[in-house]
């Protein structure tokens, strides 16, 4: 099978091919891929990712929903399919049942390079997964990889912060990848992935993102008036007093340590 040259990439899978050996070990590094590890691998492709994973030694789970990259991924790591290392799956990564997944019991490591249209349903789903990764690593737009990180927040990057600690690894310029892209993209990393944020400080998970969708849905508004769509005047009011904050703050100047404080105030 000529795959690299008969392969090409799917507009209607976001699909934009890697071609950078550095950006890719970048990756298995930041997840930290150990032989121990048990890594669960979104979008392998034409497999450069994978390949790279395999020379770790560890245990390799390959979800691709791309029926055409099937056959060759099975044919070009046949030994490590025939040996139990390398698991291929053929499917859509919203769809798949982690909890469920017997490999994946005792802790995982998640690497993707996913269609960036997907970004924040992903990372929703394996944040809030009742099996949750002890890593993410993942390739996102760099726009989208600075909001999550920087100090300017957004709903992903507070949605990303209350279950973990985001981290910027690398900028990965469009022209690494095939056919090119319109932007620039980026690797991060979330650790340290749990739901101890709502049980250390006893809010409601359904609440917590009520409310922030809330603070963030009318952006001409200030966040104090946003957030009387969901939280008595009068409370939000004393809360502001209290704390000193300015009237006219906006729901990107909020903190996680903010946001905290408005949820959990009795």
């Amino acid at each position: 099978m000529n795959f690299q040259n008969n392969f090409t990439a799917k507009k209607s899978l976001g699909q934009n091919f890697l071609h950078a050996p550095n950006v890719i070990s970048a990756m298995v590094h930041a997840g930290e891929v150990t032989k121990e590890s048990v890594v669960l691998e979104v979008g392998p492709g034409k497999g450069a990712l994978t390949a790279k994973l395999l020379e770790t030694e560890a245990r390799v789970i390959a979800i691709e929903k791309d029926d055409r990259a099937i056959p060759f991924l099975q044919e070009k790591f046949a030994s490590q399919v025939q040996s139990g290392q390398l698991e291929i799956i053929h499917g859509d990564i919203l769809e798949f049942d982690e909890s469920r997944h017997p490999q994946l019991q005792n802790g995982y490591v998640l690497i993707a390079n996913i269609p960036y249209y997907i970004t924040g349903e992903f990372m929703r789903k394996f944040l809030e997964s009742v099996r949750p990764p002890l890593k993410i690593v993942v390739m996102v737009q760099k726009e989208v990889a600075k909001r999550i990180v920087d100090e300017k927040e957004s709903i992903l990057s507070i949605s990303v912060k209350v279950y973990g600690n985001p981290k910027y690894i690398a900028s990965v310029p469009r022209k690494f990848f095939r056919p090119m892209p319109n932007v620039d993209s980026a690797v991060i990393s979330i650790e340290n992935i749990s739901k101890n944020f709502f049980i250390s400080q006893k809010i409601d998970e359904k609440y917590f993102f009520e409310v922030l969708k809330a603070g963030f849905a009318h952006k001409r508004k200030v966040v104090i008036r946003n957030l009387e769509e969901k939280i008595n005047k009068n409370r939000l009011e004393t809360l502001w007093g209290k704390e000193n904050w300015p009237r006219d703050l906006r729901a990107e100047s909020l903190s996680l340590e903010m946001w905290t404080k408005i949820v959990g105030n009795p």
